[in-house]
C-alpha cells in the first residue's frame, strides 16, 4: 500500500509538471533564459523554460562559458540531486509510462550508463564549441524530447505525415526511444541524456539521503527489482544509495520495501563508504 500510495503521488507530480511546464499559451518570453535540469524543448512552443542544452548551446557557439545554464543546474543539483529527473521531467514522466505497455522487459547493463558522459562531452561542449550550434552533429539534431514535443506534435496537429521526415536521424531516434522505453525502464535517462550525465555528480553533495540499513534488510532484493535505473541497491549496504550517481530520488525502492530497510534524512550522512 505504501508503495502504491507513493507512486501514485509521484505520477501525480509528474503529470502537474508536464503540464505546468508547457502550459505558455500566451507564448511569454520571461522565463525562456531561464532553465531547470529537465529535458523540456524550448523549441515547443508552449515551454515555459528554456533547454539547458540549448542555453549551453547558446553561449558556447560564441565561445562564452555557459554560467547560467551551469550554476542554474548545478546549483539546483546541488540542493536536490537528481530529484527533478525522478519527479519533475517530462521525459521521465513518458518513459515511466511507456514501460507500463504489458511486453516482455529487459534490464540494461551498468556500463549503459557511462554513454551519456561522452554524449555530452562530444556532442554538446565539443561540437558547440568548434563547429557551432547550428552543426548537424550537435545533439538537438538528434534529440527525442523535440522529435516527440516539437515535430511529433507539429505533424498530428498539422495533419501532415510527411513533416515526420523533415528530419530522418531525428525521426529514426524518436521511434527508437518510443520502442525502446516499452522494453526497458528510462533508456534515454540512463544513456543519453546530457542533463542527467551534467547533474549526476551533484548526487555525491547533495543533503537529501536514502539510506539502507543492513540490520533491517531481508535480502528481498524488491528495492531493485522496483529501481526504475537499474541500480545495485543492494550494494550499499548502510550506505546512502542516493550517493550513486544513477539515483533519481524517485523513492521507489524505499516504497517497495516491505521491511522499512531503507530510510531517508536531510542532512549528510557520516562516514560512508565510496562507490
Amino acid at each position: 500500500m505504501k508503495r502504491i500510495k507513493l507512486t501514485f503521488a509521484r505520477r501525480i507530480v509528474q503529470a502537474a509538471s508536464a503540464v505546468a511546464l508547457n502550459s505558455n499559451f500566451l507564448g511569454s518570453t520571461v522565463a525562456s533564459r531561464v532553465c531547470l535540469p529537465v529535458m523540456n524543448c524550448e523549441a515547443c512552443a508552449l515551454a515555459w523554460t528554456a533547454c539547458p542544452i540549448g542555453l549551453i548551446r547558446n553561449a558556447l557557439t560564441f565561445h562564452e562559458i555557459p554560467w547560467l545554464a551551469l550554476l542554474l543546474v548545478l546549483g539546483i543539483g546541488a540542493l536536490v540531486g537528481r530529484i527533478f529527473c525522478g519527479w519533475i521531467c517530462p521525459i521521465g514522466f513518458l518513459q515511466d509510462l511507456l514501460y507500463k505497455i504489458p511486453s516482455r522487459k529487459f534490464r540494461t547493463p551498468r556500463w549503459f550508463a557511462w554513454i551519456k558522459y561522452p554524449v555530452l562531452v562530444v556532442s554538446v561542449f565539443l561540437v558547440a564549441w568548434f563547429l557551432g550550434g547550428d552543426s548537424p552533429f550537435f545533439f538537438c539534431n538528434f534529440c527525442p524530447t523535440s522529435g516527440i514535443m516539437v515535430v511529433l506534435t507539429t505533424a498530428i496537429a498539422d495533419g501532415d505525415v510527411a513533416k515526420l521526415f523533415v528530419q530522418p536521424a531525428k525521426f529514426v531516434v524518436t521511434v527508437a526511444f518510443l520502442a525502446g522505453s516499452v522494453a526497458f525502464s528510462r533508456p534515454f535517462c540512463k544513456s543519453l541524456c546530457p542533463v542527467g550525465a551534467l547533474v549526476a555528480v551533484t548526487n555525491r553533495i547533495m543533503p537529501w539521503k536514502l539510506r539502507l540499513h543492513s540490520e533491517s534488510c531481508i535480502r528481498c532484493r524488491k528495492c531493485e527489482r522496483n529501481c526504475p535505473m537499474d541500480l545495485p541497491v543492494m550494494q550499499h549496504q548502510d550506505a546512502a544509495v542516493s550517493r550513486d550517481t544513477e539515483c533519481i530520488l524517485c523513492h521507489e525502492c524505499q516504497g517497495a520495501c516491505p521491511v522499512h530497510a531503507i530510510s531517508h534524512r536531510a542532512r549528510r550522512e557520516e562516514q560512508e563508504p565510496a562507490r
